[in-house]
């Protein structure tokens, strides 16, 4: 089975994220397909798009910060990582 993320050209060509937190929100997107949520570790993450777990740390709140996505339990390992951004379906 391929996997794949789906980023939009909006995202980039706005210029309002990181290209770091564009493809982490990419990757969130497509781990919450399943549950709705994303609930992977930093550095799961951080493996991903090959960068330290302290960066994507950053990314998070970059992305909360501009209600991109919701944080349920923050700073449990229970968290929940919910997308807020609408992807454009097919």
């Amino acid at each position: 089975m391929k996997r794949f993320i789906i980023i939009p050209n909006k995202l980039i060509t706005e210029g309002t994220l990181s290209y770091g937190a564009i493809l982490l929100l990419g990757f969130l997107n497509s781990n919450s397909k399943k549950l709705g949520y994303s609930y992977a570790t930093n550095n799961y993450y951080a493996n991903m798009i090959r960068c330290s777990a302290r960066k994507v740390t950053y990314l998070i709140k970059e992305l909360n910060d501009q209600n991109y996505i919701r944080i349920e339990n923050p700073k449990s390992y229970k968290r929940k990582i919910y997308v807020s951004y609408k992807f454009p379906s097919k």
